[in-house]
């Protein structure tokens, strides 16, 4: 029997609460493969800006240099200061970190994880195969390790951890974010102070002076600087959500209580508090999604989304 407590709020039973959070991760794994390939396709834009910047930065570098040639007669070298990142090669460390992880998201949700594989699969196929070889061959290889979902779901972790291992040691640190892809845009710039002082008498190298982003910016326009800001920030979200998702040392969801006196005329409780674990803390928040009782696939979607959109 439900416990009521002092307050007039009822928590849920633990077979309920276990049904609610499987349903609640489901919503946030599918959210996570969704935005993936969104990402994913931002970068590729991304890639075609930062290939055209090249091209203009190459342009200014030389106008600079025939400017400081006739001005001061310095010659400033930019050798490695236009090494043109790729900004695939920064989305290597966080995918190859979401298929180390594909053996949990099975464990988890059982059948209910196959459409965030299926959506894994056109990722491994399609817009992975960009970034290297080695990532395709390491989805395809993971996702082979789950087998069928249907009848291999117990002790799939290991079979996918072992299929990793080689994978996750070659890509060692190579980076977590994107957001070293404006960082290493460009290669450290160690100019003799005379070289600088006589660049400063040129308009077309002032901008080369400036800090990274602010000459991307001046140079390119701020396009680059802002995809670049806003990918970081979309990686560094979708890694937070896929992770709190499938931890269970601190499980996402610990308590949910609700009134049962807030029914509405269409029998949704409007008085609900989730405790969870949001941005690393645990927390308790008062639901804005009404509690539909007898629907509870489509209020713990919605609920999740709540979620997702409340984690930063």
């Amino acid at each position: 029997a439900a416990v009521v407590e002092k307050r007039g709020l009822t928590p849920m039973d633990q077979a309920s609460l276990n049904s609610f959070t499987k349903l609640f991760r489901t919503t946030l794994v599918d959210k996570v493969a969704a935005e993936w390939n969104t990402t994913l396709t931002m970068t590729e834009t991304l890639k075609t800006k930062m290939s055209t910047c090249n091209t203009t930065i190459n342009h200014q570098v030389a106008t600079c240099k025939t400017c400081t040639q006739s001005t001061c007669q310095k010659d400033p070298s930019f050798s490695d200061y236009l090494a043109l990142a790729n900004p695939y090669t920064y989305l290597e460390g966080p995918l190859k970190d979401l298929t180390s992880k594909f053996g949990e998201v099975a464990n988890l949700l059982g059948t209910e994880a196959s459409g965030f594989f299926n959506s894994m699969k056109g990722m491994a196929g399609s817009a992975v195969d960009s970034i290297s070889g080695s990532l395709t061959d390491t989805f395809n290889g993971a996702l082979s390790g789950l087998g069928d979902l249907g009848h291999q779901i117990t002790d799939i972790g290991h079979s996918v951890g072992n299929t990793l291992t080689d994978a996750g040691h070659q890509i060692g640190n190579a980076g977590s974010s994107i957001g070293h892809a404006i960082g290493h845009l460009f290669g450290r710039r160690e100019l003799d102070p005379a070289v600088v002082e006589c660049m400063k008498k040129c308009d077309p190298c002032k901008p080369l002076l400036l800090p990274k982003n602010q000459m991307v910016s001046q140079v390119c326009g701020s396009d680059i600087v802002t995809m670049n800001n806003t990918i970081n920030s979309r990686v560094t979200k979708i890694k937070g959500v896929y992770d709190a998702a499938l931890d269970t040392t601190h499980p996402i969801i610990t308590k949910i209580e609700y009134d049962m006196t807030s029914a509405n005329a269409q029998m949704q409780l409007t008085r609900v508090y989730l405790t969870v674990r949001l941005n690393g803390h645990v927390t308790r928040y008062q639901t804005g999604v009404p509690y539909a009782m007898m629907q509870l696939p489509q209020t713990a979607h919605a609920i999740a989304l709540e979620y997702w959109n409340k984690f930063h």
